[in-house]
């Protein structure tokens, strides 16, 4: 936790949701504002849903609070810069000094913080199980994910969503065949390299990458008899760009 970052969260005035996510992204962070903390694990901090999550990030990039880095595709990156806060004029206190002619406008204002949390399932993708009940848009809902498209599109398409979550079937299949996590990580980055930019069309891509994981289809590692799971050279290339590109943010920020 970087003592600097958590000072100049912990005065800031916002709507509950995105403050608890803040600190909680805070206390996560280093002296730099970076962190990496998985969705999951933000809500499980923070007692709020995967949705109200999101939101609350949303929120905390329009305000300039936040930004994230999603290229990755397995972890996002987030970056913490409380200088550049610019509250909205709806969050201000009122005081008892507060002039007459500016007392009007909270009560217009104050109807934007609650609504915060409600614009955001319009956009995210990852709600597979809400669409199904009782509403006349989920066919097309439900079409919209299952049509043919490139790894480029689908990639586009997610938005805030990662495109392999925490909670894929493909992690816990790793940990059966005592795969390690971070190998998942570097197939993930060979496979995004191999299908960015391919025309070939796929109606669900996750589970491509699956297939692409248990089958080693990139040749990331290799099983010795005696060490178990080892990277092979292309694994030891894509885990060096990886850090390489890690560092290079860092030293960006």
């Amino acid at each position: 936790m970087s003592t600097l970052i958590m000072s100049k969260c912990w005065p800031m005035a916002m709507p509950p949701s995105p403050k608890a996510v803040l600190i909680s992204l805070a206390d996560n962070a280093n002296d730099q504002g970076h962190c990496w903390p998985s969705i999951p694990t933000i809500c499980e901090r923070t007692c709020l849903s995967e949705r109200t999550v999101h939101s609350a990030i949303r929120w905390l990039e329009s305000v300039g609070l936040v930004t994230a880095d999603r290229s990755n595709g397995r972890h996002t990156r987030y970056v913490i810069t409380p200088d550049a806060y610019e509250p909205p004029q709806q969050l201000h206190p009122r005081s008892s000094c507060t002039p007459a002619n500016a007392a009007v406008e909270p009560p217009q204002n104050l109807h934007k913080p609650p609504q915060m949390p409600q614009s955001p399932p319009q956009q995210l993708r990852s709600n597979r199980k809400e669409p199904i009940s009782n509403n006349s848009e989920a066919p097309a809902s439900v079409s919209s994910k299952t049509r043919m498209q490139t790894f480029d599109s689908w990639n586009a398409s997610l938005g805030d969503e990662d495109a392999i979550r925490a909670d894929d079937p493909v992690f816990a299949w790793a940990e059966k065949a005592a795969i390690p996590e971070e190998f998942i990580e570097l197939a993930w980055l060979s496979f995004a390299d191999r299908y960015s930019g391919d025309g070939k069309r796929y109606a669900d891509w996750r589970a491509v990458f699956r297939n692409a994981v248990r089958g080693n289809w990139q040749k990331i590692w290799f099983l010795h008899p005696m060490t178990g799971y080892t990277l092979t050279t292309t694994g030891e290339q894509y885990r060096r760009v990886r850090d390489a590109e890690t560092q290079a943010g860092q030293v960006a920020a």
